[in-house]
């Protein structure tokens, strides 16, 4: 196997283990070019669906985020340690991370038709690739890339999907803080995280895009206003008229056996929880001084409004910052505009190339840091989805459905 006529080394050899010998292509961030289409969050944004991880490896849909409930301030915080998840998706569903997704979307929006989909990818994958658009060095990374029908699905390829902290120096206090700072609310304190699919365009390209939330924040300051007479935020049994406002089919019959996928671990599927409405999401971070800026590419394409930093030294949090993001969208993407633009027109040559492989796969690599991306048609294409799940919300995928 080579890599512009140089063999891998040890450090990125498995990022090359499903790939053809030479790169089908190359591209260097100083030779994209803006597309022509301005970006911008104005068109708002639809939610597909929600659910929570169960550390027993079920999911309950709709799930809840944990709620912001603070403590008497100054707290101490132990460092963080022990086993977390990198990509708990493709931990526990490693055949097909996106499958998870899929199996909430049965429950809340089983008619949903994707076929005018161009990217499907999750919140971390886009702004690596931002990163790259904007010129700058990276650490190395890894995506798988399918084409189904003429959607282009982009997977995060991690080394390890799990890392093990041990408390060292260098932690950090993240994980500890938001344990410390939120409370699991409605029936969902055996879950491990709660993940979000919403689907806006970026440019000219219809995107749908799946992130991990942190909290939701009953803002004291925001009552109900004309837009938003009736509270929203429904239990699961009248979860369907959150859904009808959102554009998003009801809910049908209970489902808690496992679904009959191919995937390594069918995921199974319980209906609870409470949909909370998108206006009270929130990031948590841990610094000593974090600044909104720094956030603002997570929060933009999550679509998260609010973001939380615990300001502390050496864990003791003295201070919490809360800031309401959405208003900083508008001038956020004013001063990236140029960088947004270059990773529309980066996705589309990607999407271009991977769907003239043979196979319609494909493997990202970015193996040095200032250097270029390179696209490796995969050997085999084993499918990225369930062919069940493909048949039932594309019309289009033909014979590229892995």
């Amino acid at each position: 196997m080579r890599l512009s006529h140089q063999a891998p080394s040890w450090k990125t050899s498995w990022m090359f283990r499903e790939t053809t010998e030479l790169p089908v292509r190359t591209i260097k961030a100083t030779t994209l070019e803006p597309d022509g289409t301005k970006v911008s969050s104005e068109r708002g944004f639809e939610t597909l669906c929600s659910y929570n991880w169960q550390c027993d490896g079920s999911i309950y849909v709709p799930g809840a985020p944990p709620r912001w409930n603070p403590p008497p301030l100054p707290t101490t915080l132990a460092q963080d340690s022990g086993r977390h998840f990198v990509d708990q998706n493709a931990s526990r569903v490693p055949k097909y991370p996106f499958e998870p997704a899929f199996a909430a979307l049965a429950v809340m929006g089983p008619d949903v038709v994707l076929d005018q989909v161009d990217i499907i990818a999750n919140r971390n994958s886009l702004r690596k690739l931002l990163d790259f658009s904007a010129g700058r060095k990276l650490d190395i990374f890894c995506m798988g890339l399918h084409m189904v029908g003429n959607t282009l699905v982009i997977s995060r390829k991690e080394r390890n999907a799990q890392q093990m902290i041990h408390g060292a120096p260098n932690a950090g206090y993240g994980h500890n803080f938001e344990k410390t700072f939120t409370m699991p609310d409605h029936g969902m304190g055996n879950s491990s995280s709660h993940h979000r699919v919403i689907r806006y365009h970026i440019g000219p390209l219809n995107c749908v895009v799946r992130f991990e939330v942190d909290a939701y924040y009953d803002d004291p300051d925001v009552g109900l206003d004309s837009k938003s007479e009736q509270p929203r935020d429904e239990p699961v049994g009248t979860v369907s008229a959150a859904m009808t406002q959102l554009n998003i089919a009801g809910l049908p019959p209970t489902q808690t056996k496992p679904r009959k996928t191919p995937a390594d671990k069918p995921t199974v599927v319980v209906e609870k929880g409470i949909f909370i409405d998108p206006s009270k999401l929130a990031e948590i971070k841990a610094k000593k001084a974090a600044r909104l800026t720094e956030a603002l590419p997570q929060l933009w394409f999550g679509r998260t409004p609010y973001f939380m930093n615990g300001n502390h030294d050496k864990g003791t949090v003295h201070s919490v910052s809360i800031s309401d993001a959405e208003k900083e969208y508008p001038r956020w993407e004013e001063a990236n505009q140029d960088r947004l633009r270059k990773m529309v027109s980066l996705l589309a040559e990607l999407r271009d190339a991977v769907a003239c492989t043979k196979e319609c796969a494909a493997v990202l690599v970015y193996d040095e840091k200032g250097g270029s991306l390179k696209v490796y048609a995969m050997k085999t294409n084993h499918g990225v989805l369930p062919s069940e799940t493909i048949a039932k919300h594309w019309t289009n995928a033909g014979g590229n459905a892995g």
